[in-house]
């Protein structure tokens, strides 16, 4: 595995895993997420250089997504005959 270089802590992450729904820390090395777990795994990939941040309960959301839609338009062509 990687160097991790940032472990994120006590967050609120949604992973939509059914048998695993939320996650206690999450792992981070080159960019990307490379572990997620309990807390006492996830904090032994930690190095020295690792950094650690506690987010206390705060939500975790990824980077590039766009999460709002537009409803209206669905709407307004439903009955556009093709």
């Amino acid at each position: 595995m990687q160097d991790v270089s940032l472990i994120v802590k006590n967050p609120k992450i949604t992973t939509l895993d059914p048998k695993n729904p939320e996650v206690e820390a999450m792992a981070v090395a080159d960019g990307k997420v490379v572990a997620t777990g309990d807390v006492n795994s996830i904090m032994k990939l930690a190095k020295d250089s690792t950094k650690v941040i506690d987010l206390n309960g705060r939500r975790v959301i990824p980077g590039l997504n766009d999460s709002h839609l537009h409803i209206i338009r669905g709407g307004l062509n439903y009955n556009m005959e093709l």
